[in-house]
């Protein structure tokens, strides 16, 4: 048996579902190993694509996303791809190629030491120069993968090994530490401190996906109401009556308020890294005249934006059923106020507002929405009414347009039995758009809303609230996506008017593929994005 052929059988071995990317001349053997097992490979349009597919199927199933291309050139392609991924701790192997061993340093085709280019941006990355150890590198590699917190590794393997033949045994399965050393004393300290405190509030952060239930039952038990990070956006159903909605940037109303004005006097951070857009830049006033109980599996996140008075390093699986149990219910019942300010127009054109909050009644209950990266991400986080069997996801931290537009094929094979929408802009579609080509090879029934202003919005709002003035270019010509998907086969609608909006509940029926509704709006509508720009001042402007 050639390595290429062991490497696939040992991913097979481990249960991978699927490889995405694309074939080349350095990985052209291991992709010859596909046909000899049973593991779907998804080639994409771009490696860029494939990256990114692969970084959300990992996020969202928490299984293993496998992604492999072309050493150099298809390496590069994936740079952000893979930092995606390794901000959003999603565990992917990738796996590039290389040159023959007799050809390193000679300058040979699409030589590059991708190596060194990826050790920044994984948490493991290495060339394999003996054949002896390829299996067992690739074992050591998905085991540090998986091991929270999760994230990117990277093997890459010259040609001339993956064409050998197999001089190594076939290591066991992965295997993952059952159970990581956490520190159970600090659960009981973080009861304390909770049972001294009457009023708080409780921050949900992307942590606590899968754990909405508990979640939910802590909150009722402590009348503590719930705010959640853009990233944590659809835990809690909007209607829950203790969730006063996104916290941060482009927060809702009601949950700025309360962080500003309530009564209480302790935050309990549930899985959440505390980044820029979950504290509004870092503001202080979250954290003001309160106390700071921390929860992450990932210790390096404890204490490392705001002084915290209790550091839970622990699986929030294991953190909040014993909160449940060991907090005592308080007094009371908190009385919700309306979330946001009624819409007032202040514009022309199509509101992407009034859309956002009339789409969740049209589209199935249990969709699961994608955003990618622009102006129209704040709308999103403010105003997108979650229904319970829904979900959101964003790749926010690192925050690279088009990473949606292409990751949502890997969020489809992640759940592939529910509906699944993409919310992108004109401008990262045009980035990475044509991976919808993928969606219709596969024939993936994907939903694709396109915001176009004929701008990069945010650019061209950016600039002008920063400077006073724009560059030309951050607006463009208009170009109509619906027609260019009908052209290429794709099925596709043009929405302009909130009244047009009631023929999408028809368009979307008995889907065999993807499909585009273009939402055509001039950009006129203020998004909620004043906290973003403060930022960029590099001033505080709470």
């Amino acid at each position: 048996m050639k390595v290429a052929n062991a490497i696939m059988k040992y991913l097979e071995k481990n249960n991978v579902e699927y490889i995405f990317g694309m074939s080349a001349g350095t990985v052209s053997a291991i992709y010859d190993g596909v046909n000899d097992v049973n593991i779907k490979p998804i080639i994409t349009k771009n490696e860029a694509g494939a990256a990114y597919m692969a970084a959300k199927y990992a996020s969202i199933s928490k299984k293993i996303g496998v992604c492999i291309a072309a050493g150099g050139v298809g390496t590069n392609n994936m740079v952000n791809g893979i930092a995606d991924a390794m901000r959003s701790k999603a565990p992917v192997l990738f796996i590039t190629g290389y040159v023959h061993r007799w050809q390193i340093g000679k300058g040979a085709i699409q030589e590059l030491n991708t190596e060194e280019i990826l050790k920044p941006i994984t948490k493991y990355s290495k060339t394999v120069l003996d054949e002896k150890s390829v299996l067992s590198t690739l074992k050591e590699a998905m085991e540090i993968a998986l091991t929270p917190p999760m994230g990117p590794v990277h093997i890459s393997i010259p040609i001339d090994i993956q064409i050998s033949e197999l001089v190594e045994l076939i290591p066991e399965q992965v295997a993952i530490p059952e159970k990581i050393i956490f520190d159970d004393g600090a659960i009981e300290k973080a009861i304390e401190v909770i049972n001294e405190e009457k009023h708080g509030i409780i921050m949900v952060g992307k942590g606590c996906r899968g754990l909405s239930e508990q979640v939910m039952a802590l909150s009722e038990q402590l009348q503590w109401p719930i705010i959640t990070t853009p990233e944590g956006k659809g835990i809690i159903p909007t209607d829950f009556y203790l969730n006063l909605g996104n916290y941060g940037f482009s927060g809702t109303d009601a949950s700025t308020a309360y962080v500003e004005t309530s009564p209480a006097t302790c935050v309990l951070v549930l899985g959440s890294s505390l980044g820029e857009s979950a504290t509004r830049n870092y503001n202080p006033v979250l954290v003001k005249d309160k106390k700071v109980i921390h929860v992450d599996w990932d210790k390096k996140e404890l204490g490392k934006v705001f002084k915290t008075d209790v550091e839970v390093y622990h699986d929030l699986k294991d953190v909040i059923p014993a909160l449940v149990k060991g907090v005592k219910a308080k007094d009371g019942l908190f009385q919700k106020s309306l979330v946001n300010e009624s819409y007032v127009q202040n514009h022309t054109g199509l509101s992407i507002r009034l859309v956002l909050e009339r789409i969740t009644e049209i589209l199935p209950k249990n969709t699961y929405y994608i955003s990618d990266i622009g102006e129209y991400m704040n709308f999103l986080f403010k105003y997108l009414p979650m229904p319970s069997e829904g979900d959101f996801d964003i790749s926010l931290n690192y925050g690279a347009m088009g990473s949606g537009v292409a990751g949502v094929v890997g969020a489809h094979l992640a759940e592939p039995n529910r509906p699944m929408a993409i919310f992108t802009g004109d401008g990262s579609f045009f980035m990475n758009g044509m991976e919808i080509l993928t969606a219709k090879e596969y024939k993936m029934p994907i939903i694709y809303i396109v915001i176009n202003n004929a701008m990069l919005g945010y650019v061209e709002h950016g600039h002008k609230f920063l400077y006073g003035r724009a560059v030309e270019g951050f607006r463009q010509q208009r170009i109509s996506i619906s027609s260019m998907m009908n052209a290429i086969g794709i099925k596709s609608i043009e929405i302009s008017t909130l009244e047009e909006l009631v023929s999408v509940g028809e368009f979307i029926k008995d889907l065999e593929g993807p499909c585009v509704i273009e939402l055509i709006t001039d950009g006129s509508e203020p998004a909620p994005v004043a906290d973003r720009f403060k930022a960029l001042e590099g001033t505080k402007k709470n």
